[in-house]
């Protein structure tokens, strides 16, 4: 019966993911092991309702989809990370980030579209 359950979730997660523009992105490791939405829970805004590690489901945002080169932008990732603690991945590489954004790891670890430190340390005293 819980399989049988689960298995239901799981269609129900699927229906929903399929019908919202984007993509989920890649799974997390969250111990969010219940359907935080599903049918009769929607999610805000264009967040989606994606699957979590453990056979839940959370509202994230969707990822854009994947262009087909592979870009570097300049700037590199920040030395520390900064931003809202946000657990899941909005981009893979720096071409799912819009403008001049790169795809950095977050201080959740998550890899999301953020504003990078120049190439170049700068010279605070200006020397």
């Amino acid at each position: 019966m819980k399989h049988y359950i689960l298995l239901v979730l799981f269609l129900v997660v699927l229906q929903v993911v399929s019908s919202a523009p984007g993509s989920c992105p890649p799974t997390l490791s969250v111990d969010i092991c219940e359907a935080a939405c599903g049918p009769g829970l929607a999610c805000e805004g264009s967040k989606m309702c994606c699957p979590t590690a453990c056979g839940g489901a959370m509202c994230v945002d969707p990822m854009t989809q994947r262009h087909f080169i592979t870009l570097v932008k300049k700037g590199r990732c920040p030395e520390y990370p900064r931003g809202p603690w946000v657990c899941s991945h909005t981009c893979t590489s720096d071409s799912d980030c819009p403008r001049a954004l790169k795809c950095c790891p977050n201080r959740c670890g998550a890899l999301t579209c953020q504003k990078p430190d120049p190439d170049e340390p700068t010279d605070v005293e200006g020397r």
